[in-house]
């Protein structure tokens, strides 16, 4: 299999991602895992909601702000919008879709985000 982030399932009206599909396929397994750990630590599931949601927010925009940062920094003065949506203004507006995302600003930003947790 060669890997090719634009192929998917082709559903008529509309294409599922392989690359999404990943991604969905990831969080929904971290939080079924992390649900039998909190569990078994008899935790309360409440906290693991607001968890789940502080991971996923911290994972997407880390992973886009560091591909950003480490990859394109020049779009921060360039073109803004484009950093965290899904267009292009330059040289026109246009719908690019979001792409650029690296899993290591993904990583620093989920530390991050557990710190805060912890000191919340």
């Amino acid at each position: 299999m060669i890997w090719n982030p634009t192929e998917g399932i082709d559903l008529g009206f509309f294409m599922i991602r392989f690359y999404s599909l990943t991604w969905v396929t990831a969080f929904a397994l971290g939080w079924y895992i992390t649900k039998f750990i909190f569990q078994r630590e008899k935790e309360s599931i409440e906290k693991l909601d607001n968890l789940f949601v502080y991971t996923i927010v911290a994972t997407m925009l880390g992973a886009r702000l560091g591909h950003v940062i480490f990859y394109q920094p020049e779009l921060f003065s360039q073109d803004p919008l484009s950093v965290l949506l899904p267009i292009s203004t330059k040289p026109e507006l246009h719908f690019t879709g979001f792409s650029g995302l690296a899993s290591h600003g993904a990583a620093i930003a989920i530390i991050v985000t557990m710190y805060y947790i912890k000191t919340k």
